[in-house]
């Protein structure tokens, strides 16, 4: 997959952006990212670091009960899986995936549409590391289920090569938390503040993106994240970048983490850490007219995330 994509709803949710990589895109997605930051009117979820990623709902094309993994959005092989044998045909080379698949089909309901959610882990207990974050879910309800999931996208479109998005839905998972065989995590989160200094910092930001050398061609600006990513898996400053594109990086990123000092978590209430370590939530997913973008601390999550051992 490539470090990063277009920001259009009508795209499949394989890959949120960073904000402040923008940087390595050129002057219109600076400016674009700029007032997706600047814009009050957005919506926002808790970020859950679940995996696999669980596509299931009606197949647009047949109109059969699914699931599957990511691999439904592939463009040669499309592996969706309608049956006990779909899956062992697509995915015996994964038995953890599997089995999690045959439960899957099992559990979840058939509903409409095409529908995106996180695996968090087999029911029957309130912790759960199904990544890099251990999750400790206060409600009991997650005894009783016999999955764990967070809903976070639903498409519409005929063919699953022609779905739309809608990234901040989640009245699939408020209606469907009636099925006790299935938690559908709450990740519902609000802005409850936000300071001055945000637009102060955005309104420097319109002025430095103007003095900027951009990358010239894809090939440059796949370098450049490559070495962002290396400064940040040695947990280092980013130094791989200078100048009027570094300060432009900083700048977006202090945007973004003051935004998130604003927002409050009010869906499930759970406790969070890594490696022992109590920590917030991974960060989270905000939408609005310009957008739609993941807010994380890159510093701390992405870190662990390339350093830590996965579950898979």
């Amino acid at each position: 997959m490539p470090p990063f994509l277009c920001h259009d709803t009508s795209m499949k949710n394989t890959h949120l952006e960073h904000p402040e990589d923008s940087v390595l895109l050129g002057k219109k997605s600076v400016q674009q990212v700029i007032n997706f930051l600047r814009e009050r009117n957005s919506t926002v979820s808790t970020k859950y670091d679940g995996a696999p990623a669980i596509v299931f709902g009606t197949c647009p094309e047949t109109g059969k009960k699914f699931v599957g993994t990511k691999s439904v959005f592939n463009k040669v092989k499309v592996k969706v899986n309608y049956t006990h044998a779909d899956i062992e045909k697509n995915h015996s080379n994964n038995e953890k995936v599997a089995s999690i698949l045959h439960t899957c089909l099992e559990t979840l309901p058939w509903v409409e549409g095409v529908h995106q959610c996180d695996f968090i882990g087999f029911g029957g207990k309130n912790t759960f590391t199904p990544n890099t974050i251990t999750y400790d879910f206060v409600s009991e309800d997650v005894l009783r289920a016999s999955i764990v999931v967070v809903h976070h996208t639903s498409y519409s479109g005929r063919s699953f090569r022609k779905l739309e998005a809608n990234f901040v839905d989640n009245s699939l998972g408020n209606l469907l938390n009636t099925n006790s065989s299935v938690h559908f995590v709450n990740p519902d989160a609000q802005f409850t503040s936000r300071r001055r200094r945000i637009d102060y910092i955005l309104g420097l930001a319109s002025v430095v993106c103007n003095f900027v050398r951009y990358p010239v061609d894809k090939k440059e600006q796949e370098r450049l994240m490559i070495a962002i990513n290396k400064c940040i898996r040695e947990n280092r400053p980013v130094d791989a970048i200078s100048g009027n594109m570094l300060l432009l990086f900083n700048l977006i990123t202090q945007a973004k983490e003051l935004i998130m000092e604003g927002i409050t978590v009010t869906g499930d209430q759970v406790n969070t850490e890594i490696a022992g370590h109590s920590v917030n939530h991974e960060g989270f997913v905000v939408s609005n007219q310009f957008g739609v973008y993941k807010l994380i601390k890159r510093q701390e999550f992405s870190f662990y995330n390339f350093t830590l051992s996965k579950q898979w």
